[in-house]
């Protein structure tokens, strides 16, 4: 029967196998209820995971760094659920974590608009607040093939044919959305409480300009909402020093639709301008390094790898 042995080196015994949520619960129900997986022996688990034998263990929550992470992971699943829940012919592709949040990519027939987004978000909290159970199973490469090919999941049926045939791999279902996935993952849905989705962009089917363009929706999550207003602050107040709006306030440049992307130099912000070249050429040309120069004007194909051509 388990000995299971924790961080500060306290050992707890038991007289039959348990799960990583049950160790949690006997110690106390605030680490019941905050315990969002375990690392269990230095592999990081489900807290469903079943302890068998002698193990060392630790309960990962929302403080730990790899807490944050799941919360993060999770919160993709939850926005791909509203997704699919609210636009059922888009499909879906990946989902990862990122810094400061998440995004998944989606292959849908028009643009997700700012209105589908503030519709999506809505979704994920009445999702969360349902407090959905998340479960796990798992599923042999070729039959997980023919279940998501069997609900037109054509890109996810792609993934998977790319995995060695005698790998096993495991899904992750919440309510009516089931998804691939490695895991981790929380335990509930409830425990997404501080997320905010806050932009679509453009990317293409595994990063290549070849295959098909797909919508990407980024998002970020925290821990509590008083971390996640901190964070939209902090991107408020950087949006201010953003050089778009401090070009027109100190009437250095502009931009115009005829051009995109491309500046409009007024008087006083070209002269800056010339400035910084004069000092960035003293400081190469004291560096032994030569100036070259290459055209405003390229194919069509060079913005195409860039990933910029989409928009």
């Amino acid at each position: 029967m388990p000995s299971i042995t924790l961080p500060d080196g306290s050992q707890r015994h038991y007289t039959q196998p348990l799960s990583v949520a049950e160790v949690a619960a006997d110690i106390g129900p605030g680490l019941a209820k905050a315990a969002l997986a375990g690392r269990l022996n230095g592999q990081l688990v489900d807290t469903s995971a079943l302890i068998e034998n002698d193990a060392q263990l630790s309960l990962i929550t929302a403080r730990d760094p790899q807490g944050l992470e799941l919360l993060r992971h999770s919160c993709a699943h939850l926005l791909a659920m509203a997704v699919k829940q609210l636009y059922p012919s888009a499909q879906v592709t990946i989902g990862p974590v990122i810094e400061d949040g998440f995004y998944y990519d989606f292959a849908f027939q028009r643009p997700f608009t700012p209105d589908d987004l503030a519709l999506i978000e809505a979704r994920m909290h009445e999702l969360a607040a349902a407090d959905l159970p998340v479960s796990r199973r798992e599923l042999p490469r070729d039959a997980a093939i023919d279940y998501f090919a069997a609900q037109g999941e054509q890109y996810k049926a792609e993934l998977i044919r790319d995995i060695p045939a005698d790998e096993v791999l495991s899904l992750y279902r919440q309510g009516d959305f089931e998804d691939l996935c490695r895991g981790p993952h929380i335990p509930r849905t409830g425990l997404l409480q501080a997320f905010k989705l806050t932009k679509v962009a453009g990317a293409y089917w595994r990063g290549d300009a070849k295959n098909a363009a797909l919508q990407r929706i980024y998002g970020t999550c925290w821990a509590t909402p008083k971390e996640l207003k901190a964070y939209l602050t902090r991107l408020e107040e950087a949006g201010k020093r953003d050089h778009r709006k401090l070009g027109a306030q100190l009437d250095l440049f502009h931009f115009d639709d005829c051009a995109p992307g491309s500046v409009f130099w007024h008087p006083k912000g070209w002269t800056l301008f010339q400035q910084l070249i004069g000092y960035m050429r003293q400081r190469q040309d004291a560096a032994g390094y030569v100036e070259v120069n290459t055209p405003d004007v390229m194919d069509r194909s060079l913005w195409e790898t860039s990933g910029h051509w989409f928009n």
